[in-house]
């Protein structure tokens, strides 16, 4: 597009004698550089800042929720999720449960649970507690 605005330009500035047609030419290449470049700030910064993506915050909302309504399962701790890149999706959590809680089954339905929520890489911790 760029280049065409350049080529407009010098037909304009040629033949009708618009001077106005450069200036006019470099802000609209101005505008599309930086529409483009908007996106991938913002995606940039959201990885750098390690920030739930976007994407997937419904999904991760409920499914902790679904995670705090399991037998056994007192409280999340420590619980962190970010963009690692465009497509994966990491997260840590620190589960307390009941000691009476199967720990293998109660990992393995939690991992489960926040993969369909589109975390890719988990790294889960699961603490029994007394009570």
């Amino acid at each position: 597009m760029g280049s065409v605005g350049v080529v407009v330009s010098t037909l304009l500035i040629k033949y009708k004698g618009w001077l106005v047609a450069d200036p006019a030419c470099s802000i609209f290449i101005s505008v599309l550089i930086i529409a483009s470049v908007i996106p991938l700030l913002r995606n940039s910064a959201e990885i750098l800042l390690q920030r739930v993506p976007r994407a997937h915050e419904q999904d991760l909302k409920k499914a902790i929720g679904d995670v705090k309504e399991m037998k056994g399962v007192y409280r999340i701790q420590n619980l962190h999720v970010w963009s690692f890149t465009n497509t994966d999706v990491v997260g840590t959590i620190h589960l307390h449960v009941s000691a009476e809680t199967d720990k293998a089954a109660t990992k393995a339905q939690v991992s489960d649970i926040l993969h369909d929520a589109g975390i890719n890489d988990l790294t889960l911790q699961v603490e029994c507690v007394e009570h």
